[in-house]
């Protein structure tokens, strides 16, 4: 056996007298913000300036930029809920490996899409792909691709497939435009960018960026075009978007400083914490995340707001399921569609506490060791077909042998 547990048990006793201890003191952090949430819940035009101020001092702050007039406010659905369709795409890969016995990488996006209150069952479909090719595997400096360069890649695959089946179904449906149509993708809308560094990015990353947002964007387009409400589901959210807002409403206006912005009162906790005490389905107010991506978003029209909502079906903080949903800020202009929208994500959340639609996609697309061991087996062999000699690397040999022992041991 490779970790010798018995050399551990004094550190694990010290962690868990550590968990103990923090837990404590997260309960105090949480119970100062909600106190400071009902004192400055009022959204003031000095918030919104000081909220512009902490941006300007911080191109990588992070905040939240309220629609509505206070930081507290609640909701739950206030018309009952309808049968929408739901279409849930995901995605996973394998990364090109210079150790295997030849160099690719694999997308495989599986997609669902439920009707809900029919007698239909779920469509679901799995689109595997190979990419081999000189020009999928390096870019223009010759370089192999990197694993963020697949997963992006990945990721625009979920985004179209999301927006093909969407358009099929409103196509089906005709001139029905009454029936809620939901894409849902496993994550955030906003995509990951690279943080700028004095305010500025590089022009590499720069490029980048606007390729991505102009493709992402577009999507989001398409999506509208379809009537389709675009939901980015946020399981266990760590973000602390509303948190760094709120520790702006104590601060006089010439210290909203860089320095300040970035060591919060609030630092060690997470929005989820403060408003674990939602009731079952109802969620907070709407929210813009105060970031550069999200600038580039809006001025393209699609500008991302989010709200955190309570999924579980017992009442209770301790029973709690918080998730962030993001969504376009023009899906949520109608409070009738909002809330349908609501109702629908929450219907297919009462299961599990987590959309069913987004379970099955994940389990669709999902590429498991020995699936990965069958799809190399017939690499070789159609190697060997074409007079190759399939061979790894040593390296890959070894930790294959020595994890094999590994595994026979036990």
């Amino acid at each position: 056996m490779a970790l010798e547990l018995n050399k551990l048990t004094g550190q694990v006793e010290a962690m868990g007298q550590a968990l103990a201890r923090q837990q404590q003191e997260h309960a105090d952090l949480v119970a100062a913000a909600r106190a400071t949430l009902a004192a400055h819940a009022q959204v003031t035009e000095e918030l919104r300036r000081k909220i512009a101020q902490a941006h300007q001092a911080d191109a990588s702050w992070r905040g939240a930029d309220p629609l509505g007039e206070r930081l507290d406010e609640r909701h739950i659905p206030g018309v009952p809920p309808e049968p929408a369709t739901l279409i849930a795409a995901d995605g996973s890969q394998i990364y090109p490996d210079r150790h295997g016995i030849a160099l690719y990488y694999l997308l495989n996006v599986g997609s669902i899409v439920l009707r809900q209150g029919s007698s239909q069952a779920p469509e679901t479909v799995s689109r595997p792909a190979l990419f081999f090719e000189d020009a999928d595997l390096y870019d223009e400096a010759g370089r192999l691709r990197t694993p963020e360069y697949v997963n992006r890649q990945r990721d625009r695959q979920e985004v179209s497939t999301l927006v093909e089946l969407a358009k099929a179904e409103r196509a089906a449906l005709g001139s029905d435009l009454s029936r809620p149509l939901l894409t849902l993708s496993d994550g955030p809308l906003l995509p990951w960018a690279v943080q700028p560094t004095g305010g500025e990015l590089r022009r590499g990353q720069e490029d980048a960026l606007d390729r991505e947002v102009a493709f992402l964007t577009g999507q989001l387009g398409r999506l509208r075009q379809a009537r389709a409400i675009p939901i980015g589901y946020v399981d266990r959210p760590n973000s602390a978007y509303v948190l760094r807002t709120l520790e702006l409403a104590e601060l006089a206006m010439e210290h909203v400083t860089r320095e300040a912005v970035r060591r919060g009162p609030y630092r060690r906790l997470t929005d989820r914490l403060l408003f674990a005490d939602l009731e079952p389905n109802q969620r907070t107010g709407l929210f813009a995340s105060t970031s550069e991506v999200n600038d580039r978003y809006a001025a393209a029209g699609h500008r991302i707001i989010f709200f955190y909502v309570n999924v579980a079906t017992r009442p209770g903080p301790d029973n709690s399921i918080i998730a962030r949903v993001e969504l376009p800020e023009w899906a949520a202009a109608d409070p009738v569609t909002l809330d349908l929208a609501q109702q629908a994500v929450y219907a297919d959340c009462k299961l599990t506490g987590f959309p069913y639609v987004l379970a099955r996609a994940h389990e669709l697309a999902v590429v498991g060791t020995a699936e990965r061991a069958d799809l190399e087996a017939m690499l070789g062999q159609a190697m060997l077909r074409n007079r190759l000699s399939p061979a790894a690397s040593a390296k890959a040999g070894l930790k294959l042998l020595t994890g094999s022992k590994r595994r026979r041991s036990k």
